[in-house]
Parts: structure tokens; C-alpha cells; sequence
């Protein structure tokens, strides 16, 4: 499961065209993701068991995330709100698995709940 989550956040993070579309200010922060996810693995090496308890924290968030994106993307807009959500839980993965590289900006799952809620309107 979890190299399964990994595989599929670097297909979020490298892809054909992803410098382009990649924010500038998000662009500067890849390589940081990149180098989490390398702890990440490294420590799921060492640890295994202690990489499924916070995965279980990421998923919800991911899959409404992907959800409400694809929803967006056949209707051809785009919801600003929703873009800082999604970079907010690349922070999110570093924040849980590779705490000692730190955040750009604070974020706990707390967060991103409250956030969604105002996105959904919920």
C-alpha cells in the first residue's frame, strides 16, 4: 500500500509538462517532496509498520482530493482553493513521514479538514 501511495504521489509530482504546470512557487518546493519521499522509503525499510498509520491519515484526504480535481477537470474550470489544498498535502506528507526537512507552512490533517469543508462548502 504504501509504495502503491508513493508511486502515485511522484505521478502527481513528475510527469511530461510538469514543469510547465507546476506552479512557480510549488516548483521550488519539489525538490524537498522528492527528497521526503526518499526518507519515506528509506524509512519504510527500517520501520515498516510505522508508515501505514500515517498513510491512513494522507488517504481520505487524497481521495476526495483526486475526486472533487476530476470533477473540475471534465468541467474545464479550475478552483484556486482547491490547487492550495493539493499542494498543502505534499506539506501534509512531509509533515508525517519526513518531519526533520520541516514545512513551508503549518499543516495538520485539523487543517486540511477545515480547509476542505470550506471548499465543499460543508
Amino acid at each position: 500500500k504504501s509504495l502503491g501511495d508513493i508511486r502515485e504521489q511522484l505521478q502527481h509530482l513528475v510527469y511530461s509538462g510538469f514543469i510547465i504546470a507546476t506552479p512557480y512557487p510549488q516548483l521550488r518546493h519539489l525538490s524537498r517532496y522528492l527528497t521526503a519521499i526518499d526518507l519515506r522509503l528509506t524509512k519504510l525499510e527500517q520501520h515498516s509498520g510505522r508508515d501505514a498509520p500515517l498513510l491512513a491519515q494522507v488517504i481520505p484526504l487524497w481521495q476526495a482530493y483526486k475526486a472533487r480535481a476530476e470533477k473540475q477537470r471534465k468541467l474545464g474550470t479550475v478552483d484556486p482553493a482547491l490547487e492550495e489544498y493539493r499542494w498543502l498535502l505534499e506539506e501534509l506528507r512531509v509533515s508525517l513521514f519526513a518531519q526533520e526537512l520541516k514545512t513551508a507552512v503549518p499543516v495538520s490533517v485539523k487543517r486540511l479538514e477545515k480547509q476542505w469543508a470550506a471548499i465543499t462548502g460543508r
